[in-house]
C-alpha cells in the first residue's frame, strides 16, 4: 500500500475448519517438512483413537472413533491448521498471503501505472483468480470455504471508491 497504489485484500474464512482436517494427511505433510521425529510422534498419539457421540435433542450415539478433525478448544489445533494449509500460500503465488488459525488473507498489489483504472482492472483480474484458486484448493482438500463470510476489500488514498468485480469462474 505504499505510493499511492490500491491493494486488494481478500478475507477467507473456512467452514468447520478443524472438524474437516484429515488426520493421515497431516501426519504426512509434517514428514515432508521433516518435523522431528519426537515431535511427529507426539502428534499422532495426540491424534489417534480420538472418540466422539453426537447428541441431537435427547437422544445420544454410540461412541465411535474418528480419523478427521481435531479439537476446537486445543491450544495445538490453530498451529497444526496453519502447517496443514502451508502450501496453499505457496499455491497463490507472489501475493501476500497470512493464515491466521483458520483464516486466510490475501493482499495483492499492482504493478505501478500511470493510471488508476489499469491498476484497477489488475486487481480485479487477480483477484479472480486468487478466488478461484482458493476454491480449487479447499475443493481438492475437502476443506470447504464459507463463501458467504468471504470479504473483498480494496485500500487506496483515491477520494472516490472504485467498483472491484471479483467472481467465481
Amino acid at each position: 500500500m505504499t505510493a499511492n497504489i490500491p491493494t486488494l485484500a481478500v478475507y477467507v474464512d473456512y467452514q468447520k475448519a478443524y472438524d474437516k482436517v484429515w488426520h493421515k494427511s497431516l501426519v504426512v505433510k509434517l514428514n515432508r517438512m521433516g518435523a522431528p521425529l519426537g515431535l511427529l510422534k507426539l502428534i499422532i498419539s495426540w491424534l489417534n483413537d480420538r472418540r466422539a457421540y453426537v447428541i441431537f435433542g435427547e437422544n445420544k450415539s454410540k461412541i465411535f472413533y474418528t480419523h478427521i478433525g481435531w479439537p476446537q478448544g486445543s491450544s495445538l489445533s490453530p498451529y497444526l491448521f496453519i502447517v496443514y494449509h502451508s502450501d496453499l500460500v505457496t499455491c497463490l503465488g507472489a501475493f501476500s498471503s497470512h493464515i491466521f488459525a483458520d483464516n486466510l488473507n490475501v493482499l495483492i498489489s499492482p504493478p505501478i501505472c500511470r493510471g488508476f483504472q489499469p491498476m484497477i482492472k489488475f486487481l480485479e483480474e487477480e483477484g479472480t483468480k486468487i478466488y478461484n484458486k482458493i476454491a480449487y484448493y479447499s475443493k481438492k482438500r475437502k476443506q470447504p470455504v464459507n463463501f458467504s463470510k468471504i470479504v473483498v476489500q480494496i485500500f487506496h488514498s483515491q477520494v472516490q471508491n472504485p467498483i472491484v468485480d471479483i467472481y467465481m469462474e
